[in-house]
């Protein structure tokens, strides 16, 4: 699913808040590896069934709850949609017209759209937890490497997506995806 997001605002076909635009076309954003290790880093903690941060550093994380649980991975899904969808309903490009992670920015709401986007981000691994106490929910944790939302910095480069191997410039020995506009780190 992230990748299928990230695909498409690379390709600048995701809407940006309540402007009428899309949000920008992205150059040298990075498909994302699932880890396995950010996995059980990430179902370790949401097995605690408690909603709150861990405090696992240079790793990036977005956290989903929902009551009454959701059966199976629907917990997931809803999570990665709701998450995404901070781009459409709340917008980056008013607020940062060239999409850096500002203080305002981080204010905004929009910080786990911003994990998610952030174009250096190579990998996610997520874990889900079904709770019964003290009420059945569902809680949903997602971890990212190389961490996002760094203030100041640009959640992604503008530009064209890549269609070419040379395109893809931030690790070395990256190669395109040209069908999903996305680098892939070696």
């Amino acid at each position: 699913m992230h990748n299928s997001y990230r695909s498409s605002n690379a390709k600048g076909l995701e809407k940006d808040g309540n402007s009428g635009k899309n949000a920008p076309k992205a150059k040298n954003m990075y498909k994302m590896k699932y880890s396995c290790e950010l996995e059980a880093i990430a179902q370790k903690w949401a097995d605690r069934c408690i909603y709150e941060h861990s405090q696992v550093n240079n790793i990036g994380e977005n956290l989903y709850v929902s009551w009454p649980d959701r059966p199976g991975n629907g917990g997931l899904v809803a999570g990665t949609k709701l998450w995404w969808g901070e781009l459409a309903k709340i917008g980056v490009g008013q607020y940062s017209p060239e999409f850096v992670f500002t203080p305002y920015l981080s204010q905004m709401k929009v910080g786990h759209y911003t994990q998610m986007a952030w174009a250096t981000t190579t990998e996610v691994g997520c874990g889900l937890a079904h709770c019964l106490s003290p009420k059945s929910k569902t809680l949903v944790v997602c971890n990212y490497r190389e961490s996002g939302n760094w203030l100041d910095e640009q959640i992604y480069e503008l530009g064209e997506p890549c269609r070419q191997n040379s395109d893809c410039t931030a690790f070395p020995g990256s190669t395109c995806s040209v069908s999903e506009g996305l680098c892939i780190k070696p």
